[in-house]
């Protein structure tokens, strides 16, 4: 394992909807070492390197290819000049085939404010997909395809339909047929280029070989549009409203209003199901890049998928840190080389004595070490309930016999939090739960966010890479609507509530009743005398100008119950330090 603490200036994350013209450009951003009272937003960095497309590769562009409903799709095909045939790299996109360079990233970071990083890709890289560059020179046929009603391509366009799945497939069988390919093909992409690869997989397509989704939901409805229950009112209505419309083919309609839709389906029900990737299905080798980073986004679905997803050979890449960067910088684009050279064109390479997990433990924001292990959640991890003191606002090892409690005004700004510090370096690395028991006095429901935050011994607050490249997040978070709180027993583990969301649970006001919340994967390294803060209020922890809640049910004070027969409690994974 690597001992050595690496440094990685990161930020990053999401997609954009705007459609910028090819340039490069690079700004400069000084990191406020003090928290953003509001959104974050200063003049972002993006410094992106364009290359030229080597020579030795052929160009088919505009290629129209039949679905079996007779809609053509538009794709772009390169392929190297050589005697083939070759095995096929394959992404499905909304963003444009044909939109090329760092235009979305420079959108990103004008718009956000966060950091994206430093990046090299080449003129034909369209937005988060793979570079013919990188993989034509070392033997590949490399697509890209228009999904339905997108640019150049026909139909009507909507947000992850089933329909996306079927033309998935149909891609897939073609460039499987074509003169130039062996046959074995292989999927990667970031975003929605990974997430679109999910239930495409799940029909299990003859050559279809391997996969590689990197940062992709697995479960729309829980990971990114209700999370725990409280609906997302910025990101994905923007998304896939104005967002559709801006890549829409104008000769095309869209196949659902989906801001109609969203009001329409609060619970997770035949709406939503479609949208809930069918993982144990998914049969074809995997390599799975997971983040702790996207929280509220690509987070918890892309852990989901390494671990529910039906492959006997899977891998899966836990980090931190920049989203894009991470797809295309050496390190990750030789994993993946290795990976798709074994199950695509069956070298030999060692690829199935790497290790299962690769993940990074994060010290701060810059730095952070890589270790490995055989499975996630990591077979070592040992799980330790920490108290909630509301008598004094600490964390304790041990239940506490008396009773106590915590207000905060829920609708007012205010919050309340429990601390405990570190004797010795432990490692956090996995997935929390919080057993919460709460009331409102003036309220039939509540909305919840809690977090955890990182403080080093002398008392400063270390920041960690949020949704969007924030550069000042905290360690992680979780959410719970209080009416959505019913568990999913069977799918549910100690250390992950899973819940039902198909009913709407009420309490009645000042009614005590128990919570339990999901909080999302990380991993950090809390040095001997640092302090870990459980923070729990009534709106985003850390304000984001993307990702919000402005549909807030929360009335008055919210009364945290701690002690006796009230034993709220966090669910820590420690592992070893090694």
């Amino acid at each position: 394992m690597n001992r050595n603490w690496n440094r990685y200036r990161s930020g990053v994350i999401a997609a954009v909807t705007a459609v910028c013209a090819m340039s490069i450009g690079v700004n400069v951003l000084a990191n406020d070492a003090a928290p953003p009272s509001k959104y974050y937003r200063k003049p972002g960095i993006v410094d992106i390197t364009v290359t030229p497309l080597p020579a030795g590769i052929l160009r088919d562009m505009d290629v129209s290819v039949r679905m079996r409903d007779g809609t053509r799709l538009s794709v772009n095909v390169y392929r190297p000049d050589a005697p083939g045939p070759f095995p096929v790299v394959l992404a499905a996109t909304r963003y444009g085939k044909d939109t090329f360079g760092p235009g979305r990233y420079q959108d990103w970071a004008r718009q956000s404010g966060f950091e994206i990083g430093r990046m090299s890709v080449s003129e034909y890289a369209p937005y988060e997909a793979p570079d013919p560059a990188f993989w034509v020179p070392r033997g590949y046929v490399v697509i890209h395809a228009d999904v339905r009603g997108a640019f150049k391509s026909e139909g009507n366009i909507g947000p992850i339909t089933p329909q996306d799945a079927i033309d998935y497939y149909d891609l897939i069988e073609w460039a499987g047929l074509q003169p130039w390919s062996t046959g074995n093909v292989g999927l990667s992409g970031v975003s929605y280029l990974a997430f679109s690869q999910w239930p495409a997989a799940a029909l299990q397509p003859p050559h279809l070989k391997a996969m590689i989704p990197w940062e992709g939901v697995t479960d729309h409805y829980r990971d990114n549009a209700f999370h725990g229950g409280i609906p997302e009112t910025n990101f994905r209505m923007n998304a896939y409203t104005n967002g559709l419309e801006d890549m829409r083919n104008k000769k095309f309609g869209l196949t659902e209003n989906y801001a109609v839709m969203l009001r329409r389906h609060p619970l997770f029900d035949s709406y939503w199901w479609p949208k809930a990737a069918n993982l144990q299905s998914i049969k074809v080798p995997a390599l799975i890049c997971a983040t702790y980073s996207a929280q509220g986004n690509h987070s918890r679905g892309s852990f989901e998928g390494f671990m529910d997803i039906g492959s006997a050979d899977k891998w899966m890449v836990a980090h931190g840190r920049v989203e894009w960067p991470t797809y295309y910088d050496p390190e990750s684009t030789a994993l993946q080389l290795k990976f798709f050279d074994r199950y695509l064109k069956g070298t030999d390479n060692g690829m199935k004595n790497e290790p299962r997990v690769r993940y990074d433990v994060r010290k701060t924001r810059d730095e952070y070490t890589v270790r490995y292990a055989k499975d996630w959640p990591l077979p070592d991890t040992q799980y330790a309930s920490w108290y909630l003191n509301a008598g004094d606002h600490t964390l304790q090892a041990k239940p506490l016999k008396d009773a106590a409690t915590a207000s905060y005004a829920s609708d007012q700004g205010e919050s309340t939090h429990f601390d405990m510090k570190f004797t010795r370096d432990t490692t956090l690395v996995g997935h929390m739960a919080l057993r919460l028991w709460i009331s409102a006095e003036q309220a039939d429901d509540m909305d919840l966010y809690v977090g955890l935050r990182k403080f080093d011994p002398n008392g400063e607050e270390v920041y960690f890479v949020g949704f969007g490249g924030n550069p000042n997040d905290i360690v992680t978070r979780g959410w719970l609507r209080v009416s959505a709180r019913e568990k999913d027993e069977k799918r549910s583990t100690p250390w992950r509530p899973f819940l039902k969301h198909t009913q709407v649970q009420k309490v009645k006001p000042g009614e005590i009743v128990p919570v339990d919340i999901e909080i999302l994967p990380s991993g950090t390294l809390f040095e001997k005398g640092s302090t870990v803060r459980l923070v729990i209020q009534g709106a985003d922890i850390v304000p984001n100008p993307v990702l919000r809640h402005d549909a807030s049910v929360n009335k008055g004070p919210h009364t945290v119950h701690t002690g006796g027969q009230y034993e709220s409690r966090l669910l820590v994974p420690v592992v070893s330090n090694r």
